[in-house]
């Protein structure tokens, strides 16, 4: 008996089980180049099931991963980004004896996309029929299996007994006809490009398969070698003499037709964009076409979801990381009929960047900044003390964070550090997880300049991918027009390259000393940054001294960018002036911490410059008054809450 969308069990934990291919993808950052003339890459997450997990889990849906990867990095990447991803990785086998699978992709739009699979004997392909564990097979709506999991003994005995259990679960399966002639050995093993072959056994071992699955998808090719025949149609009449499932047959640009056994046929209507790379848009569909079947969406809403998400993959380079989350996938929908130029507009980036880089407001930042390089420069000329004592001291302020991060790992504690007299605590926290920010400005530059002579793009491109990038920005809209406009550009240019590294961007607001501070001058600074196409990840701004002020600067983001977070720095107050700027500024959702330093170790430095102060008290000193910090964060929102 098929199992419907009616028939699921809506109270289970998890909506689907992705059972398959989980590897790494590295796509060539060289466009309409030939595979062996590619200079750089980009790594992702790839594999049907995989992306799949990925792509359900941003469209709202608890999905889980239920494969194998190795013990070695790339199996630490694919687990640490299924994690990020919000994917239940709780059956993510960790295989030492085998190593994670790659794949090399090309983009040669429009229509060659050259890949190679190097898979053999692959971590993902060594699940066993011990694997399979009842309980949690039944603690899911669905199960999803790929037809790859078929083309290998040890897989296929696997895929059957997850498949059969399911049955006696009563959890709905799933078939993506994932078809891979390379990956059957169909061809030569270097050509992953060709995507399909004729093949009878092929052909009868999905044939065994068809009976057991409530839901089959696959392309026009993909249903022609499930069900065999001359044409389409042939095949799609062999299925169904095997088989009541809905057959979700994907048609590319023409959008999808969904045959049900009764004989209709729905058809969907597609969403037609400039190709730019179709590796992965099947997975892309096949997700959307999930987050409606297994919340009980009408076909054509579910047909509606997996050919937008399609039309928005293909437009974008790599699969797992182009996949929308809901809210772009409605924005698209909404909006496709109504803007030809929705795929490059300023919002849909603006939505799509909370699932490559994460929401801003979901997770506290709470840093300890010793970025400053100027201020401690005079400093030492004044007490007449050499600067690398600077770079001494920024350890000392290093080790007094670590205390306080070894009792509070789990929190959102971050460091803000200059490479200049910081290189050491950069290097020392390259493979920590607490969260690292490095500043791009030269110090004290008005307007801005950047540090390094290199390259913008090259410079941010050698910093590891994690680190945030800080820029101190002076602005006011009645600056002269020169000075603006230099400003702007500067900012844009910074902008464009974090988005296409995917780097999140603090921007520091800075109103010149000659403007006052207020809500209006920073709620005019922040509209005109908006309306300039630059969309900060963090605004790092200053505390203001009312509710009203704050409103005003909420009310700029919210207009532009409602998820966007919002720290506040410091400006060396004193420790009591926090508690009122903090609960003024948690009144709104985008605050999300605070970037101080000075206010922490100021005193202490110009102590130890002096001698007044040995080391191990400084790193106690720093740690208490980071610790007392974050408790008058803490307190202030049990204030704003009780008010």
């Amino acid at each position: 008996m098929t199992l419907t969308a009616t028939d699921l069990d809506f109270q289970r934990p998890l909506d689907l089980i992705c059972m398959g291919r989980v590897a790494v993808d590295f796509y060539a950052e060289q466009i309409g180049s030939p595979l062996e003339d590619a200079q750089s890459f980009r790594k992702y997450l790839g594999g049907c099931a995989g992306n799949i997990s990925v792509g359900t889990s941003r469209l709202g849906l608890k999905s889980s991963m239920f494969s194998r990867v190795g013990s070695d990095d790339m199996g630490k990447f694919l687990t640490q980004t299924l994690n990020r991803e919000g994917v239940d990785t709780s059956r993510l086998i960790v295989d030492s004896d085998h190593l994670t699978g790659l794949v090399i992709l090309g983009v040669d739009p429009p229509d060659r996309f050259p890949l190679i699979f190097y898979r053999k004997q692959c971590a993902d392909m060594q699940m066993d029929p011990v694997d399979i564990d009842p309980t949690y097979i039944g603690s899911s709506k669905a199960l999803l299996v790929t037809g790859t999991g078929f083309s290998q003994p040890g897989m296929y005995a696997a895929s059957l007994q997850a498949i059969m259990t399911a049955h006696t679960q009563k959890t709905a399966v799933i078939l993506d006809i994932d078809y891979r002639p390379v990956l059957w050995g169909l061809t030569s093993p270097g050509d992953g490009e060709s995507r399909y072959y004729d093949s009878e056994p092929v052909t009868a071992t999905y044939q065994k398969i068809l009976p057991y699955i409530d839901l089959i998808v696959g392309t026009e090719e993909e249903i022609h070698i499930a069900g065999g025949g001359a044409t389409p149609q042939d095949a799609l009449s062999r299925i169904r003499q095997v088989s009541s499932a809905p057959i979700v047959m994907k048609k590319g640009a023409l959008g999808c037709e969904v045959h049900l056994a009764s004989g209709e046929v729905v058809e969907c209507k597609p969403f037609p964009v400039e190709v730019f790379n179709v590796l992965g848009a099947g997975d892309a569909f096949m997700s959307g076409f999930l987050r409606g079947w297994l919340t009980g969406k009408a076909w054509r809403d579910c047909g509606q979801y997996g050919n937008a998400n399609g039309a928005i993959v293909v437009s974008r380079h790599g699969c797992a990381p182009a996949m929308a989350n809901f809210e772009e996938l409605q924005h698209f929908i909404n909006t496709y009929h109504k803007d030809s130029d929705v795929l490059d507009s300023p919002a849909l980036a603006t939505l799509h960047r909370q699932s490559v880089l994460g929401a801003p407001q979901q997770k506290e930042l709470l840093i300890l900044a010793h970025d400053h390089r100027v201020q401690f420069e005079q400093s030492c000329e004044l007490l007449n003390q050499d600067p690398s004592l600077i770079a001494d001291f920024k350890q000392l302020i290093h080790q007094g964070f670590q205390k306080v991060w070894n009792q509070f790992p789990h929190r959102g504690l971050a460091l803000l550090v200059d490479p200049q007299y910081g290189m050491e605590t950069l290097k020392t926290s390259a493979y920590q997880s607490y969260t690292i920010g490095v500043p791009i400005e030269a110090a004290g530059s008005f307007p801005v300049q950047w540090l390094s002579s290199k390259n913008l793009y090259s410079e941010l491109l050698e910093r590891p991918s994690s680190w945030f990038v800080k820029v101190l920005w002076h602005f006011h809209n009645d600056l002269s027009e020169d000075l603006k406009t230099v400003q702007l550009q500067q900012l844009k240019q910074l902008h464009e390259v974090c988005v296409s590294l995917d780097r999140k961007l603090m921007l520091e607001l800075i109103i010149p000393g000659k403007f006052p501070i207020n809500g209006n001058s920073l709620s005019g600074a922040i509209r005109t940054v908006y309306e300039e196409d630059v969309y900060p990840y963090w605004w790092k701004i200053p505390p203001v001294d009312s509710s009203d002020e704050w409103q005003l600067i909420t009310k700029a983001v919210d207009a532009f960018d409602p998820h966007c977070g919002i720290v506040l720095l410091g400006q060396n107050a004193s420790m009591d002036r926090f508690q009122a700027w903090f609960s003024i500024a948690r009144q709104t959702p985008h605050t999300v911490g605070f970037a101080i330093g000075r206010t922490i170790f100021w005193q202490l430095w110009e102590q130890f410059a002096q001698g007044k102060i040995e080391s191990e008290a400084v790193q106690e000193e720093i740690a208490r008054r980071y610790e007392e910090l974050i408790q008058v964060w803490d307190a202030s929102r049990s204030n704003t809450t009780e008010s």
